[in-house]
Formats: C-alpha cells, sequence, structure tokens
C-alpha cells in the first residue's frame, strides 16, 4: 500500500468519523429537556471526544504537508481536543457545531478521489 493509498484510507475514515460525530450531534438535537441533554451528554461526552481524536490522528496523516489546510487541521484540534469547544457546543449549541462539522467535512470531500465516500 503506497502514500497515496494510505491517505486514501486514512481519508475515508475521516469521513466516516466526521459523519459519526453528525449522528450524534442529531441525536442530542431531539432531546428536548435540559436535563435530558445532561444525561445524554454524561453518557456520550467520552466516545464523542474520542472520534474527535481518531478524526484529528487521521487528518494529521492525510494532509502532511505544511499550509493552509494543515494549519486549520492543527488549530481545530487544539480547540476542540485542548481547549474545550467540543465541550463548549455540546453544552449550548449543538446545532452552531453541527454546521461546523458540515464546513470541515466539505473541506475534506474537496481531497477526495471519489465523491463516493460522503
Amino acid at each position: 500500500m503506497g502514500l497515496h493509498e494510505k491517505s486514501r484510507v486514512e481519508l475515508y475514515g475521516a469521513v466516516s468519523d466526521l459523519n459519526e460525530l453528525m449522528r450524534c450531534l442529531s441525536e442530542l438535537m431531539r432531546v428536548d429537556s435540559e436535563m435530558g441533554r445532561a444525561t445524554w451528554f454524561h453518557q456520550n461526552y467520552g466516545n464523542i471526544l474520542g472520534v474527535s481524536k481518531r478524526l484529528f490522528a487521521r487528518l494529521h496523516k492525510v494532509f502532511t504537508q505544511s499550509g493552509a489546510l494543515r494549519e486549520v487541521v492543527e488549530t481545530m484540534e487544539i480547540e476542540v481536543v485542548e481547549g474545550g469547544l467540543l465541550r463548549d457546543y455540546l453544552e449550548v449549541g449543538s446545532s452552531d457545531l453541527k454546521g461546523l462539522i458540515q464546513v470541515f467535512k466539505d473541506l475534506v470531500l474537496q481531497y477526495s478521489p471519489s465523491p463516493s465516500i460522503a
């Protein structure tokens, strides 16, 4: 498996992770009470954080060269994993996070060799 093929596999995995995050956020958005959201958050935050970390590890493998896109990946990783952005979005604005993930997914898909991975 050449480097290009490895990057493609990681890209497919990244899109899968983004889709999983979108599913989780859709589920959270269906919860209509504060208590329900707090319970959902407590039960799912660890999994969502794990998926986010895996996503960024994959994106680092795909975008190995320095440049604007790699800088975006690195900045988002710092904000999401270390800076608490993920926790903040989940607590107060899951629809905003869903929009951000969709934009990020669209950006990643621009580098896909095949549109079928969406």
